[in-house]
């Protein structure tokens, strides 16, 4: 059962941009570093939601599943 946490929606519009910042500086190395883009990328569509940005989220949702981290590909 999760607990309910009352934040000001300035608090979550501030941890909003601070969770944008930070994914616009990662430098996906890793799977580790993958799965970290992939929490806080649902972080960012957890505290849309919070701020009623859902239609910006389902369309943020759709791009980042489409996007694929992995091995390059070799040329042949």
């Amino acid at each position: 059962m999760e607990d309910q946490v009352s934040l000001s929606r300035r608090s979550v519009e501030m941890l909003l941009d601070l969770v944008e910042i930070k994914i616009s500086y990662m430098d996906i190395a890793d799977r580790e570093d993958a799965r970290d883009l992939v929490v806080l990328e649902r972080c960012r569509e957890e505290l849309r939601s919070l701020t009623g940005h859902a239609g910006a989220a389902a369309v943020s949702a759709s791009v980042s599943l489409a996007r694929r981290v992995g091995r390059p590909r070799i040329a042949a």
